[in-house]
């Protein structure tokens, strides 16, 4: 039986965040992935259309708080946002942050600045980042259960998940994914680990990305991430 079920929990990656050129009326500092799932689509240039942009804010604002303030700026800005918190790690340090998706274009980012100040949010001027950062996202998840174990995302296309037995480091995984890649049995896809959080308890997920999503692929990575 397919069910499909809502709950927060988070995305971790390990990306590069380049700065949009772009004046606003306070100089604030806006950076997007640069070559967002690159182990899929390789290093490609930016597209014309913003990919994951990011907000750097003076404080950090829980999921809840952005999601009530969600409604006012779709309203304010006449258009749909996928908006998630988020900590940028870098250089030993954490910067709150404002997660951004399926935004309609780089021209509306002075006015999603504007709409965000109606909610008094406040924008930082500048961040230093290293080359590669950690972003951890928060967010809302809608996900149809395909099978125990196996979901596939709602709102987001090509997206699906299997769980894990638990957290992996981020050299222990990277190794993982090469290794799972580079033996050829699993279509092409990209992967990132994720946690929910389900009836009170820490589920570990891996996230996939392939424009040929099915429950088999998931099952074939599941088998042989199970393997290493």
């Amino acid at each position: 039986m397919e069910n499909n079920i809502h709950l927060s929990g988070i995305i971790i990656k390990y990306e590069k965040l380049v700065q949009i050129p772009l004046k606003t009326p306070d100089n604030i500092y806006i950076a997007e992935a640069s070559s967002p799932y690159a182990d899929y689509y390789g290093h490609v240039p930016r597209m014309a259309k913003p990919n994951s942009i990011f907000l750097f804010t003076t404080k950090f604002y829980f999921l809840e708080q952005l999601i009530c303030y969600s409604s006012s700026v779709e309203k304010c800005l006449f258009e749909r946002v996928n908006i998630a918190s988020a900590i940028v790690e870098s250089g030993g340090k954490q910067y709150p942050a404002i997660r951004i998706k399926d935004f309609p274009d780089y021209s509306q980012l002075i006015k999603l600045q504007e709409c965000l100040r109606q909610k008094n949010v406040k924008l930082v001027e500048k961040v230093q980042l290293e080359d590669h950062v950690k972003t951890i996202v928060s967010k809302p998840f809608v996900l149809r259960e395909l099978e125990p174990d196996f979901f596939i995302d709602q709102v987001e296309e090509h997206k699906g998940y299997f769980i894990a037995n638990r957290h992996l480091s981020h050299e222990e995984f990277d190794s993982a994914i090469k290794q799972v890649r580079y033996n050829g049995v699993c279509k092409l896809f990209d992967a990132e680990q994720g946690a929910i959080y389900n009836n009170g308890e820490l589920t570990h997920l891996v996230r996939i990305f392939s424009e040929s999503l099915d429950l088999e692929m998931l099952k074939c990575l599941s088998r042989e991430f199970a393997k290493l």
